[in-house]
């Protein structure tokens, strides 16, 4: 799950997502004590996830530190085992067929009466809750798609504000890590079909290279 980068006076800075999120470490943790691991192997994954801290670094400058409580360390040796148990409960009580690829799920169903799409909105519903992809029961994205435009144009408003440099060296780097990742979070899933929603992201683009 991604955090969200907060903006003061000053500088720009990762702030990680809330706890109660659930790839938080407690969560990760629980699901190692359900699986009924041994309670030395948890305590030594707990030391290792707990009290880690990152920052950013753009052309030189670096962010401040600050704690990280979610996720799993990429290209970690335990990365790939814990994201699978991570992901391993996500088709309970699902009804729909749930493809899972490495970290690309895809839900599909055959659907010829009422009481089936029900069975699909009812699907949709509770993976809403798990990956946080807005979709209505007329499996229309339109409200993905303006959450996701609005996310991205207030990151560009926080550069536009406190980086002074319209540099293509500067702008892009940030770009790229900052705003792109929502315009692509889960967007298999959510590719927009009507024209105004394409427009609306198109603009967030078109925006963010105007500031170059």
């Amino acid at each position: 799950m991604l955090g969200n980068w907060q903006e003061t006076e000053e500088e720009i800075y990762y702030q990680p997502p809330p706890r109660d999120w659930i790839d938080t470490v407690p969560h990760i943790l629980s699901k190692l004590e359900r699986y009924r691991f041994d309670g030395w192997t948890v305590q030594w994954i707990r030391n290792w996830l707990d009290g880690c801290i990152q920052r950013v670094a753009v052309n030189g400058s670096m962010s401040r530190w600050r704690s990280v409580m979610s996720g799993v360390p990429q290209g970690s040796v335990l990365g790939p085992v814990l994201f699978n148990i991570f992901i391993n409960d996500t088709d309970s009580e699902i009804e729909c067929t749930l493809s899972k690829f490495a970290d690309d799920t895809k839900q599909s169903g055959a659907v010829d009466t009422p009481e089936g799409r029900d069975v699909i909105q009812r699907d949709l519903d509770k993976l809403e809750k798990t990956w946080g992809v807005l979709v209505d029961e007329k499996l229309d994205v339109s409200q993905q798609c303006a959450l996701t435009a609005q996310k991205a144009n207030r990151i560009l408003d926080c550069i536009k504000r406190n980086v002074a440099s319209r540099s293509r060296e500067v702008t892009l780097p940030l770009y790229s890590a900052l705003v792109r990742s929502h315009l692509k979070y889960c967007a298999q899933l959510w590719s927009p079909q009507h024209k105004k929603d394409m427009e609306l992201l198109e603009r967030v683009q078109r925006r963010a290279t105007k500031m170059i």
